[in-house]
């Protein structure tokens, strides 16, 4: 039996702080597309020659439609795929960038069942090729939420669901290309060692190291929802390794239909979800080694009781880590980061990023970190916009005093974690 202790309240006054680390700076939101143009669920990657974001237009015809820098602005909105392979489903488009390529993957309704779909660009997003099929031409399944990460080779790995044409048997699916995504060599069930089945409304997520692929998915055994990872050392032939990444078991008998994300750190992958297992819906973090999939710790952003935080992101490079989400702590759900220059052990507070001017839901924060330079985008539903946001960190801070005047959790588990590391360290935010 599982038993811990949550919540102590200490109340802390005047402590001094030594902070070392460089404040990011935030530019106002910018709109990048609204009304006709469209604003579902907006996503962002970097080129050569800086930020595309695509997002989704779901009213008739639907479309999937860009924005590009061109070095001084963003263009205005355009269409990269044609209105008969009829993007859809909520859970999309995704991209992926690296260079001048770009990979786009979504959901067609076009074929007879819905299927995995494909467009890339090696212009950096000013032109797209016709799509392309990435899951099988199968009449027996359907396919949806697919996702993509692009190789070291430059060729795009994608992750999909696969279903019966009742939405039964759900798997996880991985399918790579090695010729530019011109074909596909055929999908592998990634999931297929984990207990029960895939959570089958939750995207999953892929992170690669070379020749290693790292499969991020929510599942489901039994209703317990808990978020597990899949390793291939072969490049997507075989995913033997899995492991179950919560503490604490998240029995739901619906769907949460939000899954993990996650990004390189040195020998380990510091991987975001959501998990509710304590009776909090909370945003929470791994550390997880690369090697044998064993995590270190797990640890709350910032947990905000009686309220709802989904849909994470997370982006970074070394010491450098930015993880977006959007949570309901005001009462109408909006967009937050936290962020840092010295690793985990610094990440900050929930911060607000969003535009202030209209109270509304603001929704589908996605995020990206290139040479210094954080890129933000998100959906403002009071203005049926896409916005974005980009932050610089500036220079590194002198040791200063900050006095604290607020209670801070300490979370002490008496059993102790999965991994055996006793969870008992004070944790003052």
């Amino acid at each position: 039996m599982k038993k811990y202790i949550s919540k102590f309240i200490l109340s802390l006054v005047s402590i001094p702080l030594i902070s070392f680390g460089q404040q990011l700076n935030l530019d106002n939101s910018l709109t990048i597309s609204s009304g006709a143009d469209g604003f579902g669920r907006p996503r962002i990657a970097i080129t050569d020659n800086g930020p595309i974001i695509i997002w989704r237009k779901d009213s008739t015809p639907k479309k999937i439609r860009a924005s590009k820098w061109n070095g001084t602005n963003f263009s205005p909105p355009y269409d990269i795929c044609s209105d008969d392979v009829l993007p859809s489903s909520w859970d999309g488009p995704e991209l992926a960038a690296k260079g001048d390529t770009v990979y786009v993957v979504f959901t067609s309704t076009a074929t007879t069942q819905s299927s995995i779909m494909l467009i890339k660009s090696f212009d950096g997003g000013v032109s797209f090729s016709d799509t392309i099929r990435v899951s099988e031409n199968d009449p027996s399944h359907k396919f949806r939420m697919g996702n993509i990460r692009i190789d070291k080779d430059g060729n795009p790995v994608v992750n999909y669901m696969q279903y019966l044409l009742n939405w039964g048997e759900p798997k996880q699916m991985v399918n790579r290309s090695i010729d530019y995504g011109n074909s596909f060599l055929g999908s592998v069930n990634a999931s297929a060692n984990a207990p029960g089945e895939p959570c089958d409304c939750c995207k999953a997520s892929l992170v690669l190291d070379n020749n290693d692929i790292y499969l991020l998915f929510r599942n489901n055994n039994l209703n317990q929802r808990n978020s597990y990872i899949s390793k291939s050392s072969d490049g997507g032939l075989n995913f033997n390794l899995v492991e179950n990444l919560d503490d604490f078991d998240w029995m739901l008998s619906g769907c949460p239909a939000t899954g993990p994300s996650g990004i390189l750190n040195g020998d380990s992958l510091l991987i975001v979800r959501r998990s509710g297992a304590t009776g909090n819906d909370e945003i929470v973090y791994n550390n997880i080694y690369k090697s044998d999939l064993n995590y270190s710790y797990t640890r709350n952003i910032d947990p905000i009781i009686g309220k709802i935080q989904d849909y994470p992101e997370v982006a970074g490079k070394g010491d450098t880590l930015i993880i977006v989400w959007q949570d309901n702590r005001d009462n109408v759900p909006d967009c937050f980061l936290s962020y840092s220059t010295s690793g985990v052990e610094g990440l900050s507070l929930g911060i607000k990023f969003s535009d202030t001017t209209i109270f509304a839901p603001k929704l589908n924060p996605d995020v990206i970190y290139k040479n210094n330079l954080v890129h933000i985008v998100y959906n403002h539903n009071g203005l049926n916009s896409v916005e974005y946001v980009k932050g610089i960190f500036g220079q590194i801070s002198s040791i200063e005093e900050i006095k604290k005047d607020k209670i801070s959790d300490i979370n002490y588990d008496i059993l102790g974690r999965k991994s055996k590391n006793p969870f008992n360290k004070i944790i003052i935010k």
